[in-house]
Order: structure tokens, then C-alpha cells, then sequence
């Protein structure tokens, strides 16, 4: 089917060669003597180190992890641009690469033929660049600069008729590195709104950025690479968190001798310091412990907690899922204002729900104690599972209390709030 990716066990080995002598140049061995002697057999560097991914069409993954994890040059293999030293990329459909935008551009032509060009590499007909160039030209924004040659313009400018002409081919994938990270407000929001309408249209995304905010919006999953090798996949926001768990528990780290590291607790659920553990996670409604609520019910969360080492900088977090794996709600002490002043001992930490405003369905729920910059002392996923019933099937996650309202229309019945209710 169009649109799907595929990796099975990839590998990409940079081929180098060092240099056993001083001598690293022509210029050197003619001073010297002896050019043989500086080669030195084959050395390499594993940048990408048995990799398997497999990306469904529409579907929305990102990679993400520090600079040299593989992020670009897996983007690179799945383009075409590489080929990898082991392991099959099997890529079904039109790829449009927005890796290097405008790289193929020449600068002593015009923006205009630049647009022709380009299209046409990128696998359009003459007519069919020449049926979108008015709509290239006003995504671009560049105005009359459109008929001045590359040379004389800005690097947003640049940038900006790169991406028009990228995202005008119609692609089946689209792969997208950093570049929405060069452009000003304008351009980006215009970026946004013409990947989700790309997405929306069923094309498949594959995005590598830092802006992890970002990763969260557009990805449906994640992919956190370090060194050439895959930590974590699974949910966008689970991803983002034990990567800026591992970042700040390295920080911390460097800091402070006595900080423990992260460990994985459990592989692609659970990860912490173990500072502070999480013994139990569950839910009661009306004071009575409950693993099937309602919809419209109130609904307690609980989470009992256990501290190894008095901390002062700590949350407590929650994130809400369908059985899907739809990222639902989340929110965290942090961000409603509490400011921590110490946690020891044994406790629990409840999160009350006055009304369960949930359509029925199973829903799934991430539990975590951090540190305000990231740092997991216990993050468990898919720590609880919850059911939520009513009367009635409704659509969708969001099942608000409602009332229907007419002027002139006749109903036999009453227009009452949510059925469940």
C-alpha cells in the first residue's frame, strides 16, 4: 500500500580511513617520502546500528534523540540518498525529502526556473509544476524576488521556496528534518497548517526535531534513537519524557556525584532513579476503590508512593490514553501551580475528578514522579487501566454534560444532558 515504510535490522557504517604515520597529505609525502605509508586499512563509524522500523501510510512517527543518534542519516536511507551497509528499507510510494531544502537549487537562475527544475526532479511533469507555480509562489511569499535570481536572496527566503516546491509534489511520504526550525513565526504557522492538511489527506510523516512540544503535536508515535540504536518507540509524549529523563538525569549527573542514575525499570514501560518508587497506582469513585466508573461519575486517582532519598525538586504527573494508545489528557502539579518543598517517607497523592467527562471506552494511565526539568525518579506506563461505561455508545473520548435547544423544531422527549448522567 502507498504510503508505507519499512525497516528490517539497518545498518549504515561510515567508511573512513586513518592514518598510521604523520604523513596526511601530497604535500606531506613529497616533503617526506613515502605517501604508502600513511593508509591504513578500512575504519568505520556505526551511525545507524540495527534498526527496524515499520511505519504504516498516514501514519505520523518521529525520531527523535541527541545530535549523532542516526536521526538525519535514517531520514537519508529512507530517501534514497543513502544505502545502508546491512539490513533492507523498503519504502512504498513518492517521497518527498525536506532535508536540505533548496539544495538543488542554482543561483545565478531565477527563483521561477529554480521552481521548474526542481519539480520536475521531483518527479512532476513540466504541466503539472506549471498548474501549481502560482500556488508555490504565494506559499513561498517572496514576492517579486520570484524572477531575481537565488543568489540575492535571504536564507528565509531560501528556505521558504524550498518548501513550497517540497510539499507541491504531492508526495505519498513526506520527511521532514529540523526545517521548520529555520523559519520565522509566519512561515511556521503556514508549515504547520500544510502538514496536517497533508496528514489529513493520508500522506505519511516522518519528522526528526529537538522541539519535542512539536513531536508531540505531529507524531502519532515516537522513535528515541542514541547512538545508532533504538532506546524507546512507542507513544510521542512516553518517548519525549524518557528522553528528557535520560537528558536531565545525565545533567544531573554531571552535577552532582551523588545523583543516581536512570535505569529502566521495565524495558518501554517503566524508567527512574528510584529516588522516589510508585508502589500502586488506582482509581475509586464516590471513596469506593473501582476499576469500572461511569461516564459523569467522579473519579479519584491514586497514587501511593515510597521515597528512598528525600528530594525537594519532584511532581507528580498523570497522562490519559485510550486503549489505543490516543493520547487523551495529562497534566502535572507543576503546571497547576504547586511548588514542591520536600517528599520523604511513604504516602499518596490523589488527582480528584469531580466529573469523568469520558465517552466509554478503556482508557490506559501513565503515572510519574520527576523532577521539574525532567528527571524521573519513577516513570510507569501504563501503570493503571480504567473502563468506562454508560448507557450509551458514544463517539469519540470527550462525552460533556449537554442539553439540546430549539426555537421551532418538535421533539416528543425531553432535550436532557448525556443520557449516562
Amino acid at each position: 500500500m502507498k504510503g508505507r515504510v519499512r525497516l528490517d535490522d539497518v545498518r549504515k557504517v561510515y567508511r573512513r580511513l586513518a592514518m598510521r604515520g604523520r604523513l596526511q597529505s601530497l604535500k606531506g609525502a613529497l616533503l617526506h617520502g613515502d605517501l604508502v605509508r600513511g593508509l591504513k586499512a578500512n575504519e568505520g563509524f556505526v551511525a545507524v546500528d540495527g534498526v527496524s522500523l515499520d511505519v504504516a501510510p498516514g501514519e505520523a512517527v518521529a525520531l527523535i534523540g541527541p545530535n549523532g543518534s542516526g536521526k538525519s542519516t535514517l531520514l537519508k536511507l529512507i530517501s534514497g540518498i543513502l544505502k545502508p551497509t546491512s539490513g533492507t528499507v523498503d519504502v512504498d510510494g513518492r517521497v518527498t525529502a525536506l532535508i536540505e531544502l533548496g539544495a538543488g537549487f542554482h543561483p545565478e537562475i531565477t527563483g521561477r526556473e529554480n521552481v521548474l527544475i526542481n519539480g520536475m526532479l521531483l518527479g512532476l511533469s513540466r504541466a503539472e509544476v506549471e498548474t501549481k507555480l502560482d500556488e508555490i509562489i504565494r506559499f513561498a511569499d517572496i514576492g517579486e524576488f520570484i524572477d531575481q535570481p537565488v543568489k540575492t536572496y535571504s536564507s528565509g527566503m531560501f528556505v521558504r521556496l524550498g518548501f513550497a516546491v517540497s510539499v507541491a509534489a504531492d508526495p505519498d511520504i513526506l520527511l521532514i528534518d529540523e526545517v521548520l526550525a529555520v523559519g520565522d513565526a509566519a512561515f511556521t504557522r503556514r508549515s504547520l497548517d500544510r502538514i496536517a492538511r497533508m496528514r489529513r489527506e493520508g500522506v505519511t510523516l516522518i519528522i526528526v526535531s529537538h522541539d519535542l512540544d512539536l513531536v508531540g503535536h505531529l507524531a502519532d508515535r515516537a522513535v528515541y534513537l542514541k547512538q545508532g540504536r533504538v532506546v524507546l518507540e512507542g507513544l510521542a509524549d512516553t518517548a519525549a519524557a524518557r528522553y528528557r529523563s535520560d537528558v536531565a538525569g545525565d545533567e544531573a549527573g554531571n552535577e552532582a556525584a551523588s545523583a543516581a542514575p536512570v535505569r529502566v525499570i521495565e524495558e518501554g514501560r517503566r524508567w527512574g532513579n528510584g529516588d522516589v518508587e510508585i508502589l500502586k497506582v488506582s482509581f475509586s469513585s464516590g471513596g469506593v476503590a473501582m476499576r469500572v466508573i461511569p461516564s459523569g461519575a467522579d473519579c479519584t486517582v491514586h497514587i501511593a508512593y515510597k521515597v528512598n532519598r528525600p528530594v525537594t525538586d519532584f511532581g507528580f504527573g498523570l497522562a490519559w490514553h485510550r486503549a489505543d494508545g490516543t493520547s487523551v489528557a495529562g497534566h502535572n502539579t507543576f503546571l497547576d501551580g504547586m511548588e514542591p518543598v520536600r517528599l520523604e517517607g511513604e504516602g499518596e497523592m490523589r488527582c480528584h475528578y469531580p466529573v469523568l467527562d469520558l465517552a466509554p471506552g478503556d482508557y490506559v494511565i501513565d503515572a510519574a514522579i520527576h523532577a521539574r526539568e525532567g528527571l524521573a525518579y519513577d516513570y510507569w506506563c501504563q501503570a493503571a487501566r480504567l473502563r468506562v461505561t454508560s448507557a450509551v455508545e458514544w463517539p469519540g473520548v470527550w462525552a460533556p454534560d449537554h442539553r439540546w435547544e430549539t426555537d421551532r423544531a418538535v421533539f416528543s422527549g425531553e432535550g436532557t444532558a448525556s443520557p449516562t448522567r
